[in-house]
């Protein structure tokens, strides 16, 4: 009942945070360490995994965009609206890939034989430099309330945005805060940069799911470490929650200040691992 009520949680956490500029998978992850007992490379896997969840209501939310880069397959150069959201999905998706997929190994590796409260640590410090890159991204949102474009990004800024979307394979490093600051910056409004960033995570949510099996086989490991049953169970809930909650949480997502979130998770979480590593806390 325990790994069913973690699941839950999970799934929950999931449903929700994938779409703020907060590190779902960190939070997941913290709660499988600290909630399951589970080790700190199994809660890292388990992080990313629930992005199985949310992958089903981000298609179908972005299903006409998704349509239209479809289409784009017949003429993948032409200069329409088709073919630059197809270019944008691809490019940016290959520079995900090149960043994303030797980081993760290397975080897997690292982590597998960490102890929790290390893995706690490391994950408050990624938490609060996120909370620099939500800060920066607060400021230029203010800059540009009411100015910017709302084109599909060409190929360079594809490849940027794909880029910095791999950094997010770093615990505690917020997907869509690494997104979104660069497509502003760009010169994309707030509310277009958001829309970018959550299409791209169409895609990126289906491709962080996979990584734990494609590289290496720390996927099989987490499943049966936590069994099969709780993992359905948390892709379930997450898929449910999602549905709910993408189209409202689109709506006042510009609007939050995410820098407050990930600083006061950050530094919590930070705190927590130096009091467990310390002893403070037990063990």
């Amino acid at each position: 009942m325990r790994a069913i009520a973690v699941a839950v949680l999970a799934g929950i956490v999931q449903g929700i945070v994938e779409w703020l500029p907060v590190s779902s998978k960190s939070i997941i992850a913290i709660t499988f360490a600290s909630g399951g007992g589970y080790s700190s490379s199994t809660a890292y896997v388990m992080g990313l995994l629930a992005n199985f969840g949310s992958f089903l209501a981000a298609l179908y939310f972005f299903r006409e965009d998704i349509a239209d880069a479809l289409r784009g397959l017949r003429r993948p150069l032409a200069r329409t609206v088709e073919a630059a959201k197809l270019r944008y999905l691809v490019i940016a998706t290959a520079g995900t890939a090149v960043v994303g997929l030797p980081l993760y190994a290397l975080v897997v590796k690292a982590f597998h034989k960490q102890a929790g409260s290390v893995f706690m640590i490391v994950i408050g410090a990624f938490l609060l430099a996120t909370t620099a890159v939500n800060l920066a991204r607060e400021r230029m949102a203010a800059r540009r309330s009411e100015s910017g474009s709302e084109d599909v990004p060409g190929a360079g800024g594809a490849a940027l945005v794909g880029a910095a979307q791999g950094f997010a394979a770093l615990p505690g490093v917020s997907r869509s805060a690494v997104t979104v600051t660069p497509l502003i910056y760009l010169g994309e409004t707030p509310a277009a940069a958001l829309r970018f960033s959550f299409l791209l995570d169409v895609v990126g949510l289906l491709g962080a799911g996979a990584a734990p099996f494609v590289v290496g086989h720390a996927g099989f490991s987490a499943i049966r470490s936590v069994g099969a049953g709780p993992v359905a169970v948390m892709l379930v809930v997450a898929a449910g929650v999602s549905f709910v909650a993408i189209g409202s949480i689109l709506g006042i997502a510009a609007r939050l200040r995410a820098s407050t979130v990930t600083l006061v998770i950050g530094a919590l979480t930070l705190g927590g691992g130096v009091l467990y590593a310390t002893g403070a806390l037990g063990h």
